[in-house]
């Protein structure tokens, strides 16, 4: 009997041509909602199904034997020879039981995760305002934000001169608001501050900035609000569009964002909201 290790949040043509490239398989092993206690990213899939239901649907499809495991079960369920599909939760399962052979099959069924650089607090270049025009202007861009459809994080981005707003924005999917729902979303395998870049999303500053190549408005000297502190993809565009000055609410930092900026001559402001806002950099 060979066994198939599986994560499964949802079944698509991927697993057709996984156990099509596999008819060796006469049983599955699919990873039930325990394993999310230690593998949150399983809770952020916006796209799963009960474990059951897809074991059923496995078993229909391919008449093989399917159970769904646990956690506390596993140990005892796996065979001598186990293949599994070569992704991040089952190498790290694979791990926890070397007495056994273990087979990967390279093959893509969602995206997963990859290692990437921490975040660190900003603020060592910044001052800090409490300034009503400036709160005010944060504030629409945070209000901006709320009408995000992304559900990982919502962040709105605007362009303002001398006060006056030239033009708002927030974060969007490409190439459609579905894109998310229909392939998965790689956000879902990274934590807070974790290649920002990885999305199925444009950033709302990025949109800005694109806005303003088309002829919008002019960047250049112009104020930039933005609810969470530029990636440095955004930091890059932000710096080459001239904005005279960034304000931000959200305090961390990625790779060198901030010293992206500060090179460039671009001021970094944090705006305190007050009580609802976020506390200061430190």
């Amino acid at each position: 009997m060979t066994q198939l290790l599986l994560h499964a949040p949802v079944y698509h043509a991927g697993h057709r041509r996984l156990l099509a490239a596999h008819p060796e398989v006469s049983q599955v092993l699919l990873l039930g909602d325990g394993f999310a206690e230690r593998f949150p990213a399983m809770r952020k899939e916006i796209r799963g199904l009960p474990a059951d239901v897809v074991a059923r649907v496995l078993a229909a499809e391919h008449e093989v034997e399917v159970r769904v495991v646990q956690p506390a079960d596993l140990p005892a369920a796996l065979e001598d020879v186990v293949l599994a599909a070569d992704e991040s939760v089952t190498r790290e399962l694979a791990a926890d039981h070397p007495g056994v052979t273990w087979l990967f099959a390279r093959t893509f069924l969602r995206w997963d995760r990859q290692w990437a650089l921490e975040e660190r607090p900003a603020g060592a270049t910044a001052g800090t305002t409490t300034d009503p025009v400036h709160v005010a202007l944060m504030q629409q861009a945070v209000a901006a934000g709320d009408r995000s459809s992304d559900w990982w994080r919502q962040v709105g981005a605007l362009a303002a001169r001398d006060g006056q707003v030239l033009g708002v924005g927030h974060n969007r999917h490409q190439p459609t608001e579905h894109a998310p729902y229909v392939d998965g979303d790689p956000r879902n395998e990274f934590s807070r501050g974790l290649r920002a870049d990885l999305s199925t999303a444009i950033h709302a500053e990025a949109s800005l900035v694109g806005r303003a190549a088309a002829g919008e408005f002019d960047t250049a000297g112009a104020d930039l609000y933005v609810s969470a502190f530029p990636c440095p993809a955004c930091a890059y565009l932000v710096a080459e569009a001239r904005f005279a000055r960034c304000f931000f609410r959200g305090s961390y930092s990625l790779l060198d964002a901030e010293r992206i900026l500060a090179a460039a001559g671009t001021e970094l402001v944090w705006v305190d909201l007050g009580a609802g806002g976020v506390s200061a950099p430190s």
